[in-house]
């Protein structure tokens, strides 16, 4: 495993109890109890963990833990003003992610993570719809299609915020159609698997959690261990409302 902590300040949103999640639309078979990473020190960088072996801690979130998945979690505790309702806002405020840069290893400078962003009514639909209010999401599957800046195809992905106590939030993001580029299937349909667990610990201290598992389809999605800590990092720092394209880069 591959541990990178960044020395200076530097990836959709569900509420999480301390009750089990089968009944949820998810149908996460964990707990909050059931996670427990190891976090920085108020307002220092994130951790951040990638894997191709061991399963991280959160891992028995998801249902499937394929043997070839790619695993990538980014921990960070950091103040903030944002209420609960706040950041579940956030999650739901789908346009606002045309805002998100990411530091490009190939390009080797920020570039804009996705070139469309907008919800839908339906996983299959395509006629966009305002953003989702944070009263929309709650416990009910969302839909939201966005334009990857690399593969230049829309796809569809969706959204659950589980039903939790004040002060605990969990954010579940799953593809719904393949992520493909020059017409070879790079991810199948829920390939890109991504799990947030946030939990206020006093007034405006949230710890983050961000657990994502990536199923590679073809050999093209695997080796850029560099480009999805970047792409996590950067929504980490958009949800947490930090500056996007701040230096340093996650991962050069």
């Amino acid at each position: 495993m591959i541990i990178t902590r960044l020395l200076r300040p530097l990836l959709s949103a569900i509420v999480i109890g301390s009750h089990g999640l089968a009944t949820a639309a998810a149908g996460l078979p964990c707990s909050f109890a059931d996670v427990q990473p190891s976090f920085p020190a108020l307002n220092a960088a994130p951790t951040i963990q990638t894997s191709d072996r061991a399963p991280p801690q959160g891992a028995n979130c998801f249902t499937s833990q394929d043997q070839s998945a790619i695993w990538i979690t980014v921990a960070s505790v950091i103040e903030t003003a944002q209420r609960a309702e706040d950041i579940i806002r956030r999650f739901g405020a789908i346009s606002e992610l045309l805002d998100v840069q990411y530091w490009s290893t190939f390009d080797h400078g920020w570039r804009p993570m996705v070139s469309t962003a907008f919800a839908v009514a339906s996983a299959g639909a395509d006629q966009a719809r305002a953003d989702y209010s944070s009263t929309e999401l709650a416990g009910i599957s969302r839909y939201y299609r966005v334009t990857d800046t690399r593969t230049n195809v829309p796809v569809s992905y969706r959204m659950v915020v589980h039903p939790s106590p004040n002060g605990q939030i969990l954010v579940e993001t799953s593809n719904v159609d393949p992520i493909t580029k020059w017409g070879i299937t790079l991810y199948r349909p829920d390939g890109v698997h991504t799990v947030y667990i946030l939990s206020e610990r006093s007034p405006g201290v949230w710890a983050y959690y961000s657990i994502t598992r990536g199923v590679p389809a073809s050999f093209l999605a695997k080796g850029h261990a560099e480009s999805y800590i970047n792409r996590a990092v950067a929504l980490y720092r958009h949800y947490m409302r930090l500056p996007t394209a701040a230096e340093p880069p996650a991962a050069r």
